[in-house]
Formats: structure tokens, C-alpha cells, sequence
């Protein structure tokens, strides 16, 4: 599972430079909902949605998330 580090550091980062959760979230093809659950870390972000995110800002996967170990 990938969780976020930081969730208040990542939106910090995805709205600094004027971008919007909404400009975000057309921008990554997903609802707006989703992406601010994400950044408020009340969900985990899919594979496809956080490289999206590293994608945007020009940062490496493990500036923001890592990788969580779960076991049944």
C-alpha cells in the first residue's frame, strides 16, 4: 500500500505555485474529491495518481510517499 508522508507538506507543494485541488485534479484525470483525500491523508493514493503527483512537481516518489508493508 502507498500512504503519504507529509499529507500537509504535499498540498503545501501542489498549491504553491497557484494551483487549485480542482486544477490538480483534471490535471491527473481524477475527481476532486479523491485528490483532496488524499492530501488531507484520509485515503491512499493508487500507483498511477502519486506518480502523477511526483510527475507535476518534478520530485521523486520518496519525497512524499513510501511504501507500507501489510500483512494479513
Amino acid at each position: 500500500m502507498i500512504a503519504v508522508k507529509n499529507p500537509q507538506k504535499l498540498k503545501e507543494d501542489l498549491t504553491s505555485n497557484g494551483n487549485t485541488i480542482t486544477s490538480i485534479a483534471e490535471k491527473l484525470g481524477y475527481s476532486k474529491a479523491y485528490v483532496s483525500s488524499i492530501v488531507t491523508g484520509t485515503r491512499n493514493p493508487n500507483e498511477k495518481v502519486s506518480i502523477g503527483i511526483c510527475e507535476l512537481l518534478g520530485k521523486q516518489f520518496e519525497e512524499y510517499f513510501f511504501i507500507r508493508n501489510v500483512h494479513k
